[in-house]
Order: structure tokens, then C-alpha cells, then sequence
């Protein structure tokens, strides 16, 4: 390693601890590092706010904090700074055995960043073609779905515990270019999914196809699943 990136190493590593590499403590590096703190806590803030509601102000910035003293970040990029925080949170025993559900509820708010800035096309126009489940069913490429075990679409101001059913969502880029959120059943994310891993499936064939593996059966459970299709269709999750 040469001379400057070890200098470099050693500036970055004082910038996020209070010192003690070759630039210590000398004037100006304080504001500087508090600096640094304030704009990363501005991205924790602004990502997380019901996880900050969650465990109060106090407890928050010591997360942020301490995330900015041990992380070793693998982008450089500002906006994945949420996402390392997902990383770093997940390691940290000691804040999951006092809130379990912290890194569920932060993944759940990271989503709205993350489908914001997906750097893919979605779908840009409204559709006003009708729902046709025989016809190939197309997802809407800025989109993710996830399950929670906790209920992460409820939690403010309480204690919550672990459901009876997982929490599915489905998070996506309208053709207006706003993020939207639905929540759903996890047999229903097992249709996208479906739909995403066999190019060339119809809505029917590909709710057949779950049905059959979840062993369900009847026609009152495919036309159920139709409907939500259809209601997805016109909130532009897909197209057929």
C-alpha cells in the first residue's frame, strides 16, 4: 500500500472515530467529522423514521453513531448509504434482542429508496388494455416483494410480536413515478414470483401453477386469485 492511500486510510478511520491515527485530533478535523456524522445521520433519518419513532431519538443516534465509527462500507455511494445501515444492523445482537423486529421494520422502509431509485424502466403509461388472464403476464420491472414476520406496516408507538401469517407487500414505481405500496397474502407474491422465474406465463397458468404446489384447488380459489391479478393489473404491478 502506498504512502497516500495509507494516509487516506488513516484520515477516513479518524473522520469516523474520535481520532487517534496520525491526524488525531487537530483543529477543524471535529467539525469536519461532525460534518461527515450530520450528512450520514440526514440519509438514516430521512430512510428510517418509524424505526427512529420506534427506539427514540436518543437510542437512534447512538445506532447511527456507532454505525459510523465500526461500518466498513462497501459502496462509496451516498444513496446505499440505507442499505449498509441494513447490513450493519443485522449484526448487531445486542440492539436485535432488545427490539427482534428493528431489522425488518428498517428493510420495510428501505424499500420506498430502493424501488425510488432502481435504475430500470417501468411501466410508463397507464394501461387501458383489460385484464386478459390468458395472455402473458408481465411484471412491472421496478418492483420488489418481501414477507415479514412481523408486522411491519403497523408498528408505531408499540411493542409488536411476531404474527400468525407473514406480512407480504409488493412495492412499485407507478406510471407516475411514485413508489406504492400493497399489501398482500404470501401465496399472492408466490404468483409474481411464478410469473418471474418462467418467461412466457399466462395470469392462469401461473396462478395453476402456485395452486398446485400450495395444493389448492377449485375454481372459487383461481377466480379469488384472478381478481387480485386484475385489481394489480389497474394499479400498474402488471400487464397482460
Amino acid at each position: 500500500m502506498s504512502d497516500l492511500a495509507k494516509m487516506q486510510r488513516a484520515f477516513a478511520k479518524d473522520i469516523r472515530t474520535d481520532g487517534g491515527q496520525c491526524f488525531g485530533d487537530q483543529p477543524g478535523l471535529k467539525i469536519y467529522r461532525e460534518l461527515f456524522f450530520n450528512s450520514v445521520c440526514g440519509f438514516l433519518d430521512g430512510t428510517f423514521p418509524v424505526c427512529r419513532e420506534a427506539v427514540g431519538d436518543s437510542r437512534w443516534k447512538d445506532y447511527s453513531r456507532s454505525f459510523f465509527r465500526e461500518h466498513q462500507a462497501t459502496s462509496p455511494l451516498f444513496l446505499e448509504i440505507s442499505e449498509e445501515f441494513l447490513s450493519w444492523l443485522v449484526t448487531q445482537r445486542d440492539i436485535m434482542d432488545e427490539f427482534p423486529y428493528l431489522a425488518e421494520l428498517a428493510h420495510y422502509e428501505w424499500l420506498e429508496l430502493a424501488v425510488d431509485v432502481m435504475d430500470v424502466d417501468g411501466f410508463t403509461e397507464v394501461s387501458h388494455e383489460e385484464f386478459d388472464p390468458d395472455s402473458e403476464l408481465m411484471i412491472n420491472p421496478a418492483s420488489i416483494v418481501a414477507c415479514y414476520q412481523y408486522p411491519v406496516h403497523q408498528i408505531s408507538g408499540f411493542e409488536p410480536e411476531v404474527a400468525e401469517q407473514l406480512s407480504g407487500f409488493v412495492v412499485y414505481r407507478d406510471p407516475s413515478d411514485k413508489v406504492r405500496f400493497i399489501s398482500c397474502t404470501p401465496l399472492s407474491l408466490m404468483i409474481l414470483e411464478a410469473a418471474r422465474s418462467t418467461a412466457g406465463l399466462t395470469a392462469r397458468q401461473a396462478v395453476e401453477t402456485v395452486m398446485s404446489q400450495a395444493g389448492l384447488e377449485g375454481d372459487a380459489a383461481l377466480q379469488g386469485a384472478l381478481q387480485v391479478l386484475s385489481d394489480w393489473h389497474r394499479q400498474g404491478v402488471i400487464r397482460t
